[in-house]
């Protein structure tokens, strides 16, 4: 089970990082709200995953701002995904962001090592502006990608891969843990919610930001962007099983691998339809999506 939601964990950081703008750098508070909705992780869960993550070096963990008790301020880190194409994507993305900043302010347009040089000594003092964050993260990108050119034979995929099975041994006990002891509320939980008729996760104003993204782009970048798992899991949360039988029939999503998992995703929506009165209402577009994944799958090429 942890491997699963480590995969989900790690290709959001990957699709975020994939933006080309500001927003490139997933942030904690954000991100771990965002992804508990999605997925039911609970904030304890995420951060084992994001330790797995980070030491077995599949990504990068950087603070963003540190915590002040006095301002109940809490700390907030950036991921980034440990790979030297994507820091240098990401390396020219803020660069650039913080030279359109600094000529904002300052009304003078320098480089950006220039403006390192400059500001980096008073960085606590500008720290809560807006070229703060950008300065900070355009250093700490700098020093990633030092690392990975000095310590290159710790970011390979094989040296990763080794130290994710080995993290997952040592803090799986910690992850089942904690899932066992969230059953029984998670079930007391589920029930108010769904006799209330609120607080579902697809309720979540974070699900909507991202329907709000995806009607501004086309079908195929946001499959690029979010992958067909997250894709599909948040339309199903949202019973737009027709919807997603349209993307199918237009051949958007045909590969077999692909249509296995929305098929495997729809399996567990079945498997509630007798618990949810909502799904219900949605019988035949249900049947309707099952038969259609059915029929893709065996008429896939790919």
């Amino acid at each position: 089970m942890i491997n699963d939601f480590i995969d989900i964990v790690f290709k959001r950081i990957v699709a975020l990082n994939s933006l080309h703008n500001l927003d490139s750098i997933p942030l904690s508070n954000i991100f771990f709200k965002e992804t508990e909705s999605l997925f039911g992780l609970s904030p304890y869960e995420l951060s084992i995953i994001i330790k797995i993550l980070n030491e077995s070096h599949k990504i990068f963990s950087m603070e963003i701002t540190r915590e002040e008790y006095d301002n109940k301020k809490e700390i907030i880190y950036g991921y980034v995904d440990a790979d030297i194409l994507n820091i240098e994507r990401l390396q020219g993305v803020f660069h650039k962001g913080l030279m359109d900043e600094y000529e904002r302010e300052y009304h003078i347009r320098k480089g950006s090592h220039q403006i390192i040089r400059e500001l980096l000594p008073n960085l606590k003092n500008i720290s809560n502006s807006i070229i703060g964050p950008l300065l900070n993260k355009s250093v700490m990108l700098d020093s990633y990608h030092y690392l990975l050119e000095k310590n290159h034979d710790e970011y390979t995929e094989e040296w990763k891969n080794e130290h994710l099975q080995q993290r997952i041994l040592l803090y799986e006990g910690l992850f089942k843990k904690s899932s066992n002891n969230d059953k029984n509320t998670e079930k007391n939980d589920t029930a108010k919610k769904n006799t209330s008729g609120k607080a579902r996760a697809v309720d979540s104003p974070f699900i909507n930001d991202f329907t709000d993204r995806v009607n501004k782009i086309s079908i195929e970048r946001a499959l690029h962007i979010y992958g067909v798992d997250f894709f599909s899991r948040v339309y199903l949360r949202k019973y737009k099983f027709s919807y997603i039988s349209q993307v199918i029939e237009t051949g958007i999503i045909d590969r077999k691998s692909d249509l296995i998992i929305i098929r495997d995703m729809l399996k567990k929506v079945k498997d509630n339809i007798n618990q949810d009165k909502e799904l219900e209402k949605y019988y035949d577009d249900i049947m309707s999506l099952d038969r259609k994944i059915t029929s893709s799958i065996n008429y896939s090429t790919k």
